[in-house]
């Protein structure tokens, strides 16, 4: 059955009706799989003028999900941050698993895309915001460990669920969600009220050095030694050994 497309998807200039088809027909679809040829009868084209526009498919398809990306973007700047680091995080992490659980198309394009050596423009402004807001979290001394393991956890973590509630079609607020973010808050933050001590400045330098040991020999020190002093630097801070 041809896909119908709402008579303001095919309004405007071409380009613009190239984003709009392939948009509507994103959000028909479960998997993301749409056809040249769908979007180009449902743009009204032929193929020739979509590849005038865009590279391929593909770049097409990228285009439309950064735009709708940065449009979530804006909306999630736009709420105010509170004096509650969690708060703030739990917040954050709620409103990216819910835009992918309502946008799964969207979202598999964004994440789940194996094509070699290609990363959707739009995961790469996700993960610039992660960055962005993380740095601002180390600064300003309310991580328990460096800024580019809670970086690498909590983009991994908020992925990896938000990939899975969509493969077992389940909302944003399954218990796999909360149960990951509340988990990442306690592994990643410090205890709320903590008054930046000089133990805590000690755990924090104790837990960069520790992610920055290799596991084998280092510089003048045998494997045991390294082991040791690992050992020691996950007590200073205040790791699982």
């Amino acid at each position: 059955m041809k896909q119908q497309v709402p008579a303001g998807a095919v309004d405007g200039d071409v380009r613009t009706r190239l984003m709009r088809t392939a948009e509507h027909l994103l959000a028909s679809s479960t998997n993301g799989q749409i056809s040249t040829r769908e979007i180009c009868s449902g743009a009204r084209v032929t193929a020739p003028t979509l590849y005038h526009h865009f590279k391929d498919k593909h770049a097409l398809l990228d285009a439309v999900v950064l735009e709708g990306f940065t449009e979530y973007l804006d909306s999630k700047r736009a709420v105010a941050r509170s004096d509650d680091v969690l708060e703030d995080f739990s917040r954050g992490w709620d409103m990216h698993v819910s835009f992918g659980c309502e946008h799964p198309a969207h979202y598999r394009l964004m994440f789940g895309d194996l094509r070699v050596d290609h990363t959707s423009p739009a995961a790469v402004v996700a993960q610039d915001e992660v960055d962005r807001v993380v740095s601002a979290w180390a600064a300003a001394g309310h991580l328990r460990v460096s800024a580019e393991a809670a970086k690498e956890t909590i983009s991994a973590a908020a992925v990896g669920v938000t990939l899975q509630l969509i493969a077992v079609r389940a909302t944003s607020s399954h218990i796999i969600s909360t149960n990951v973010r509340d988990t990442i808050a306690r592994s990643v933050f410090r205890a709320q009220g903590s008054s930046g001590t000089a133990a805590d400045g000690c755990a924090g330098s104790a837990t960069q050095l520790l992610d920055a040991l290799p596991n084998g020999p280092w510089k003048s020190l045998r494997p045991t030694e390294v082991a040791l002093l690992r050992e020691w630097l996950a007590v200073l801070a205040d790791r699982p050994r």
